[in-house]
């Protein structure tokens, strides 16, 4: 999958999740993470056991959806873009699993 012109190649058994969003009425609800469990689920049905995601820094609702579910974080980016033209990734941090 491709993320800001990054590209991460995944193996048959990985799977990229994104865009988990829960309507206005619903939040507070505790939904989402629930949501997300049951995506694992059908997602180890079909052979995926290890799923990805990525998060923005100062999503702090993001973060804490994600810190529920016992996420791990594996790396921390950060993308310099000047112009609109120019961009480029640095890896701040990896993280030791």
């Amino acid at each position: 999958f491709n993320y800001n012109r990054m590209v991460f190649h995944l193996k048959e058994n990985e799977a990229y999740l994104f865009h988990m969003y829960t309507f206005e009425s619903y939040r507070g609800k505790n939904l989402a993470p629930y949501l997300r469990y049951q995506s694992y689920l059908m997602l180890r049905d079909m052979g995926r056991d290890k799923i990805y995601s990525i998060t923005q820094y100062f999503n702090k609702s993001s973060k804490n959806f994600k810190k529920k579910l016992n996420a791990r974080n594996l790396q921390l980016y950060i993308n310099i873009i000047i112009f609109k033209k120019y961009q480029h990734h640095f890896v701040l941090r990896s993280y030791n699993t």
